[in-house]
């Protein structure tokens, strides 16, 4: 899935990187002391939050100029800088409509997009297993007989169960939400530039990562059509024929 030439080409590429490891750490519980995906992400693009106006000055511009593109932009850049992600979306999201082909920020809106799915996978993941652990407590009751009778079921493990299945059920949702969000942003860049190898690149991964398989086979074919050396050619040929074989689901 690695494809180092390409890969050294994109600066913004290297957030997925970023995603991926950030998800396998909280996944497994690594680094519970304080792993900040947003703040990696404002890292590999060089934004700090001490620059331009404050959140609250930005959003009083944006109401006072709701058709100003640049105030948009201030305002999405101020929340981004706060970490507030779901809020620098939206911000962004109303940005690239008023400036849809500003190539840069549509790129910061994938990325950050991106990153909400990616944690939205890991809740729903947690709540799959919690859900497992949860309905793993009830093999050890008896079933059948005057025991279970007078037991009945766990009020405890009933609730636990529940709550974990609601969990995943809207992570889930907010996951596909997110994923499918994330792609649509990516495949209007590749649109914008259909011959830019960062973006074809970019949005194979993100389908790749997001397991959206049709859409990353076809961004890798489209890659297989560019000038790139053998070596790359090669890598994305073996990782299209490993997902062609993987089952669908």
């Amino acid at each position: 899935m690695f494809f180092p030439r390409l890969r050294n080409q994109a600066k913004w590429a290297f957030v997925f990187l970023i995603v991926i490891f950030a998800g396998g750490f909280v996944f497994l519980g690594v680094g519970s002391g304080g792993l900040d995906l947003g703040q990696l992400i404002r890292d590999a693009f060089g934004t700090s939050g001490s620059s331009g106006p404050s959140v609250s000055s930005a959003q009083k511009n944006v109401q006072e100029h709701p058709l100003d593109a640049l105030a948009r932009k201030q305002l999405a850049q101020a929340l981004e800088n706060k970490g507030r992600t779901a809020d620098a979306i939206s911000a962004w999201t109303q940005y690239t409509r008023l400036r849809p082909k500003d190539v840069v920020a549509l790129r910061r809106l994938a990325d950050l997009q991106l990153g909400q799915a990616n944690t939205y996978l890991q809740q729903a993941q947690l709540a799959s297993f919690a859900q497992s652990e949860a309905a793993a407590g009830a093999v050890f009751l008896p079933t059948s007989g005057k025991l279970s009778q007078a037991l009945g079921q766990d009020p405890f493990a009933t609730a636990a169960t529940s709550k974990a299945s609601t969990e995943l059920q809207t992570a889930s949702a907010k996951y596909q939400s997110a994923a499918s969000q994330a792609i649509s942003t990516y495949q209007q860049i590749t649109k914008l530039e259909p011959s830019n190898q960062e973006a074809l690149f970019a949005l194979a991964q993100a389908a790749d990562t997001l397991r959206q398989t049709a859409v990353a086979i076809g961004a890798y074919k489209r890659l297989l059509k560019l000038d790139l050396d053998a070596a790359t050619k090669g890598q994305i040929r073996e990782r299209i024929k490993t997902l062609q074989a993987a089952p669908q689901g």
